[in-house]
C-alpha cells in the first residue's frame, strides 16, 4: 500500500513495471524521491534534486516537495538555484564553507536594503553601461541580459541614480522600472561582499 501510494504521488504508477534504465532525467530524480519516501521519513535531505532536469519535471517535483511539507514532513533541499530557493520557507546561504544568513527569503532579501532598477538600452551601448555600473561605488552588483540591465544599489534608490548616470554619460535609455529585489540579489551581494 505505502508503496502504491509513493508511486502515485511522484506520478510513477503508470511506469511501475519499467526498467528505471529508460527513464528520462526527470523520471530518474522521481524515482529517486519515492525511494526515499517508501519509509515515510520525519526529515528528507535533497543534494540539488533538480538539477539537469526540465522545467515541467522540476516544478513537479517542486510540487511534491511542498506537498511534503505541508504533510509535515521537514524537507532539507541544497541547490544552486535561487528561484527554487525562494519556494522554501527558510533559507541558509552557504559560501565557502560558512554559513552568511539563515531566515526567510523575504526577510534576507530586506535584510540587505536592495533597491533594484531595470533598464533597457541599445545593443550598441550595452558595454558603455557596463563600463559605467561596474566602477560606480553606489552599484551593489548588476547584470546585463541581452540589452536589459539590472542595477542593484543600496542606500540610494536605484532607478532614479542608474537614469541620472545614463543620462549624465550620454548613453540612451529606451525604458526604465523599478522591481523588487530577489532572492538571487541578495545571495551574489552577500558573496560579492564577502569576496572584499
Amino acid at each position: 500500500e505505502r508503496t502504491a501510494a509513493v508511486l502515485a504521488s511522484t506520478g510513477l504508477t503508470d511506469r511501475r513495471k519499467d526498467r528505471a534504465k529508460g527513464y528520462s532525467g526527470g523520471m530518474q530524480r522521481r524515482l529517486n524521491l519515492a525511494c526515499a519516501l517508501v519509509h515515510d521519513p520525519q526529515i528528507l535531505f535533497l543534494d540539488e534534486p533538480t538539477a539537469g532536469v526540465d522545467p515541467v519535471s522540476r516544478r513537479e517535483f517542486w510540487e511534491n516537495i511542498h506537498q511534503l511539507s505541508a504533510q509535515g514532513t521537514t524537507v532539507v533541499v541544497t541547490t544552486h538555484y535561487m528561484d527554487e530557493a525562494e519556494r522554501c520557507h527558510r533559507l541558509a546561504f552557504i559560501f565557502r564553507g560558512r554559513v552568511l544568513q539563515i531566515g526567510r527569503p523575504d526577510e534576507i532579501v530586506a535584510s540587505r536594503g536592495l533597491s533594484v532598477a531595470e533598464l533597457v538600452v541599445d545593443d550598441a551601448t550595452v558595454a558603455a553601461a557596463n563600463e559605467l555600473f561596474a566602477g560606480a561605488p553606489e552599484v551593489d552588483e548588476y547584470a546585463h541580459y541581452g540589452n536589459v540591465i539590472r542595477v542593484a544599489t543600496r542606500g540610494v534608490d536605484a532607478l532614479a541614480w542608474s537614469t541620472a548616470a545614463l543620462a549624465a554619460a550620454g548613453i540612451p535609455l529606451h525604458s526604465s522600472r523599478s522591481t523588487r529585489a530577489t532572492v538571487e540579489d541578495a545571495f551574489v551581494s552577500m558573496v560579492r561582499e564577502d569576496r572584499s
